[in-house]
Formats: structure tokens, C-alpha cells, sequence
């Protein structure tokens, strides 16, 4: 099983309990690097304590691009790890509570050039694997035909994670899954308010749709959010602080900070509309398999499975009107864009891929507590 990553201090260790008490800019310079970040994006007076020190910038980003080599040069898997749970610290801070001290780092200028070298570095690394192009041409129509091309002929629609779920895995490991899941879908609704964020005015009514359906609606109780965390509870996983990202491995990891990438970074927000076009067009048929294992094994008499069920039905509704209703007129608008919503798509395809293969492993090494699966 991948060692699990800490990204709040709270969970950090002693470690960074004993740096928090000391020399913190010291300690961020030998702590792996996503408790390092963690640690610094917790020291409420960072701004001062690195004015005092004028040249531990330099050393810190040092330190990072040397991380980044090993993580996209040779891919090295703690490598990995420690990056994208830096990176995921990072990005906690554009949507955490503003009663939390740590929100006074949102901006903070050593912190956001430590965000952009690790985006810098991931977008090239992705860029080049990827290798996707826009048609010479690109509108609207030829845009939605190449994503939803790319998505039918993409193994990650056939994922065996799935089917395992669906036919052969316990309530343990659907349970397990559950928490996995946990932490970018307890923050997609922020993730669609980033979405409207600027965006065209012929697509605003698509998305105003999607943040209904998310909010439930007007009914407080059928929030996704809120849906999604009483299946934790029945279940009994219950709440954490971190909505269980501790559990990630850097492939979970990658795909939350792919969307808050782009989230974050307009430069980047017509990447986040191809990311959420696939997330809407895989959502449904997986989905169906997962709520078709949750009931083998017992699971659904309580209305604990209303967050899937829902997202069988409206995601079908929304891949169309993400396609029909956002991309299309603004392709036609902004041809030039067309290369980064390809780029997005494919990128969470590969993301979708990776994650699912990494948990399908994780899952299949869980002990089974009540002997065979049902």
C-alpha cells in the first residue's frame, strides 16, 4: 500500500510539531517536502520570518526544482508523492475557512512562487507525454467530436476498477472506495463556482444548471455534499478535516490538483472545461456498476446511495450541455482555445487512468475481514 500523505499539520507528525516550535524556515528545508509546505502554509507569520532571512527563498525553491526532477524527470514515486501533496497543501488555501489562520498564506509570495515552479514543471512534464494538438481548424462541432472520440476509444471507460466493484468486491473495499472518493467530491462545488468564475455569457446557464443540481436544488439535504457525507456516515466513515485526502496516493492527489490547477490559474480555466467534460461523460456508466456492487453487498436501505444515483442520471444530462451548451459556442467564439480544452480532456482521461489503476491495486491488497468477497 503507498505510504500515505500528510497535508495538515494537525496530521503532520512530530516532526513538524517540534519545526512549529522552532526554527520553521530551518526545518522547511529538511522535512519532506509536502510537510515542509504544510508547515509553512500553517505559520500565520511567514511574511515576516522570510523578510528576515532574504536568501531562504532561493534555497527553498532550490529544493523543490530539485523534487520536481525526481518526481517528472524520473519518476520516482515519494517523489511524486511529496510533490503533489505539497502542491495539494497549496491549493487547500484558496478554499479554506477564512476563520483558519493559515488563510492569511493564500497569497503569500514565497508560497505562490513554490506553487507556480511545481505547475510550471507538471504542465511541460504532462504537455510533452500527452502530445495533443488542436485540428488546423478548429470549431465548435469538431472540438465536441474529438472529446467525445477521445472518451469512447480511451481504456479508462472500461476500467476494471469498476467491474471488481460492481462483482466482486466487499463492503470493505466499496467502503474503502468511498473514502477515496471523498475528497474531490466533497469539493466539487467550490470547483464548479470556479467554473463560473468569468465565464462567457452564453455558457452561464449551463452552469448555473450544474451548481443547482450540486446544490440540490434549493433542498439543503440534497446537496451533493451533503448526500455524499451521509453515505460516509452510514457507512461509518464519518467526517475528517482533511476529507480524507490523507489516504491519497499521489495519483488521487494529481487528479484534485489538476482541477484546481486550472481552477486557480485563469490562464488555464478553458483546460478545466475539457477536465469536467470527461468527469461528466465517465461519471454515469461507472457509477451504475458501483451502485450495482454497493447493493450486492448489502448497501442502499437507507438512501445512502442518493449521491450516485444521482449523478447515473443528471451527468448524462450535463455531459450533453457541457458539450452542447459551453464549449461548443465558445470554440466558435475563441478557436484558438480549442487546444487547451483538448488538452484538459485528455489530461483527465490519463489522470482518471492512472488513479484507478493505483486504487484498483490498493483495494485488491485490502484484507478481506469477513473472508471472501460477497
Amino acid at each position: 500500500m503507498q505510504e500515505e500523505i500528510v497535508v495538515s499539520r494537525t496530521a503532520a507528525g512530530p516532526a513538524c510539531e517540534d519545526a512549529s516550535r522552532g526554527n520553521v524556515l530551518d526545518a522547511a528545508l529538511t522535512l519532506p517536502l509536502h510537510q515542509a509546505i504544510s508547515l509553512l502554509c500553517d505559520t500565520v507569520d511567514l511574511d515576516e520570518r522570510v523578510d528576515a532571512h532574504p536568501d531562504w527563498s532561493q534555497r527553498l525553491l532550490s529544493r523543490v526544482r530539485s523534487e520536481l526532477g525526481k518526481a517528472l524527470g524520473q519518476r520516482d514515486e515519494q517523489a511524486l508523492e511529496e510533490v503533489h501533496g505539497a502542491l495539494f497543501a497549496l491549493y487547500d488555501l484558496h478554499t479554506c475557512d477564512g476563520t483558519e489562520p493559515r488563510a492569511i498564506n493564500q497569497f503569500n509570495p514565497t508560497l505562490t512562487q513554490v506553487r507556480r515552479h511545481i505547475e510550471r514543471a507538471w504542465l511541460d512534464s504532462e504537455g510533452r507525454r500527452l502530445a495533443v494538438a488542436a485540428p488546423a481548424a478548429p470549431d465548435g462541432r469538431s472540438i465536441v467530436e474529438a472529446i467525445k472520440r477521445m472518451w469512447s476509444q480511451h481504456a479508462v471507460v472500461s476500467h476494471p476498477l469498476f467491474d471488481f466493484l460492481e462483482k466482486e468486491a466487499s463492503r470493505e473495499q466499496i467502503v474503502a472506495f468511498f473514502r477515496s472518493d471523498s475528497a474531490l467530491n466533497l469539493r466539487f462545488f467550490d470547483l464548479l463556482l470556479y467554473a463560473m468564475i468569468g465565464a462567457r455569457s452564453e455558457a452561464r446557464t449551463e452552469l448555473a444548471q450544474n451548481l443547482w443540481d450540486e446544490a440540490g436544488r434549493g433542498d439543503a439535504a440534497q446537496s451533493h455534499v451533503n448526500l455524499f457525507q451521509h453515505l460516509l456516515n452510514v457507512v461509518g466513515v464519518g467526517p475528517a478535516d482533511d476529507n480524507h485526502a490523507s489516504v491519497l496516493g499521489w495519483e488521487g492527489l494529481a487528479g484534485h490538483n489538476q482541477f484546481m490547477l486550472a481552477c486557480v490559474n485563469r490562464a488555464h480555466y478553458f483546460k478545466l472545461l475539457g477536465v469536467m467534460a470527461i468527469t461528466e461523460l465517465l461519471d454515469p456508466a461507472q457509477y451504475e456498476k458501483l451502485v450495482n456492487g454497493c447493493k450486492r453487498v448489502g448497501l442502499g436501505s437507507e438512501g445512502e446511495l442518493s449521491y450516485y444515483d444521482e449523478h447515473i442520471t443528471i451527468d448524462v444530462v450535463h455531459g450533453d450541455g457541457w458539450l452542447t451548451n459551453v464549449i461548443t459556442p465558445i470554440v466558435d467564439q475563441s478557436p484558438a482555445i480549442a487546444g487547451d480544452i483538448l488538452f484538459g480532456a485528455a489530461w483527465r482521461l490519463s489522470s482518471c487512468d492512472a488513479y484507478y489503476s493505483a486504487l484498483h491495486a490498493r483495494l485488491l491488497a485490502l484484507p478481506m475481514l469477513h473472508g471472501q468477497a460477497a
